[in-house]
């Protein structure tokens, strides 16, 4: 997927015009790319478009006109869009209960070391960036990067493969199995250049 460059963000005045008909499509959006892991963890699988939105939402809510302001927030968003072949995806830790999350965070700490997602029985480990967390314990939002090679990509549009997202932690094992829609969904997201 391409990148956001600053010519494709809209300035304040002309966004607030459109935000109403552009976040009723991103909410559709970004519903047909959430998957729920189990009862605590949730994908958000980003795209150009999820990214575009969250700098938009981002300079709106800051209030940012300035250039040099604008490009931050671009070169932050920018490492969420996956490339090619790849899968980017928001990690959220769901749980409400404030002293619960924290517990479980510390005892999930090595989460990433038991995330996978399966293409036809190959289980692929994810690019975790390494800023979320510490050495002690795990921050509730993490980004994950799966990268495919493209026979697995195009494993995504063959009816029968399983795709599933898991975790075989002790603390929290579960899995999903993607429906068609998703599997036709994704592959469409990792075929856009």
């Amino acid at each position: 997927m391409r990148k956001i460059e600053l010519k494709d963000v809209l300035d304040l005045t002309a966004y607030e015009k459109k935000r109403p008909e552009i976040r009723s499509r991103l909410i559709k959006h970004k519903d047909e790319r959430r998957i729920h892991v189990g009862p605590k963890v949730t994908y958000l699988l980003e795209t150009y478009d999820t990214m575009w939105y969250q700098v938009q939402e981002m300079t709106r809510a800051e209030r940012i006109v300035s250039e040099e302001g604008i490009t931050g927030e671009l070169n932050t968003y920018n490492e969420l869009i996956p490339e090619r072949n790849q899968i980017s995806a928001s990690m959220f830790i769901e749980i409400s209960d404030v002293e619960e999350r924290k517990s479980f965070l510390t005892k999930i700490v090595d989460l990433p070391d038991h995330t996978y997602l399966m293409v036809d029985s190959v289980k692929i480990s994810p690019e975790f960036d390494p800023r979320q967390g510490s050495d002690d314990k795990l921050s509730s939002v993490q980004y994950v990067k799966f990268i495919l090679t493209p026979d697995q990509a195009d494993k995504f549009n063959q009816a029968g493969t399983k795709i599933i997202f898991g975790f075989d932690h002790e603390e929290y094992t579960c899995e999903y199995t993607l429906s068609g829609k998703e599997k036709r969904t994704l592959f469409g997201d990792m075929q856009t250049d």
